[in-house]
């Protein structure tokens, strides 16, 4: 299915990772009403910075000694209005798996060009996320299947600029909750969270055409793309060269691939591969700048 240069280490599903409620709506309203925090700038001068995260209400559902498969909706926020979702709960012995599906659902660049996909999310009880996989949409329709392996999570969907973020942006487009007529030992209750202000990547210039002068390409190729060029502008080829490197050589697979006709699954687990790496190249960049700053002194990150 793939090169056998590159063995696969991971796909979407695997890798670990009605109406509006008005903790989300305000949670989505919330970054305008925030205090910026303040900075100072070159002579002392006091400069505004937006915050990198805002805080989020997310609801965890505690699932109990739940031992057979078990429904719950999507509600969904202002940036999805008229959409629904659902899923089914998968108990196992060690994990727990989840299939979701969506209705009425617009293609996430509708937010901004900054977006190009949507990302279910697990919450923990601590208010830790874990990317459980991409919505996969056709047309307005969408689905996705993760694994979990608590008992106790939220779950949540984002739009994203890239299947493989390893952060939550506030665009919430969805949030799990209880379903009626569930049974009376589950129980919810709500944990606090921080998300980014903005998704991982914004402001990114790209660097290869858009999706749009080719229909037919895979949205994986691109959102492939924009990794990279998330990952490059962050240092990744200086600090994290071997890892970037070997995204590049994958994305340049998944379009050998497209252009000579492979089967679509193919191209898509090459490009969404070169996206999970090029993600890991990014965090290893900043991780290794972030040590040499410590080591010289300067705790400050760069501008």
């Amino acid at each position: 299915m793939r090169s056998s240069l590159f063995a696969p280490r991971r796909t979407m599903a695997k890798r670990t990772a009605m109406t509006g409620t008005s903790s989300v709506l305000a949670a989505v309203l919330l970054p305008s009403l925030l205090t910026a925090a303040v900075q100072t700038g070159p002579g002392g001068a006091h400069t505004t910075q937006p915050p990198e995260t805002v805080p989020f209400s997310v609801r965890v559902i505690d699932f109990g000694d739940l031992a057979a498969p078990l429904g719950i909706v999507f509600r969904y926020t202002a940036l999805a209005p008229g959409a629904a979702g659902q899923a089914e709960i998968l108990p196992g012995p060690t994990k727990w798996k989840i299939n979701g599906s969506f209705a009425n659902l617009p293609p996430a660049s509708r937010l901004g060009n900054e977006y190009l996909t949507y990302v279910l999310w697990c919450v923990t009880p601590e208010g830790r996320s874990m990317n459980l996989g991409e919505v996969e949409l056709a047309g307005t329709d969408g689905h996705v299947n993760g694994k979990v392996s608590l008992r106790r999570f939220g779950l949540i969907v984002t739009a994203e600029a890239y299947l493989a973020v390893s952060k939550p942006s506030k665009a919430v487009v969805f949030e799990a909750d209880v379903a009626p007529g569930s049974p009376s030992g589950i129980s919810v209750a709500q944990v606090n969270c921080e998300f980014l202000a903005a998704p991982i990547g914004a402001g990114t210039p790209q660097a290869d055409p858009p999706r749009a002068n080719n229909s037919d390409e895979p949205l994986v190729i691109e959102e492939g793309r924009r990794a990279i060029a998330v990952a490059r502008a962050a240092g990744a080829e200086k600090y994290a060269p071997d890892t970037f490197g070997t995204a590049e050589q994958l994305l340049q697979l998944a379009k050998d691939q497209q252009e000579r006709g492979a089967k679509r699954k193919e191209v898509v687990d090459a490009g969404s591969e070169a996206a999970f790496i090029a993600e890991d190249a990014r965090v290893l960049a900043l991780t290794r700048q972030k040590r040499a700053r410590e080591a010289s002194g300067n705790h400050d990150p760069p501008p």
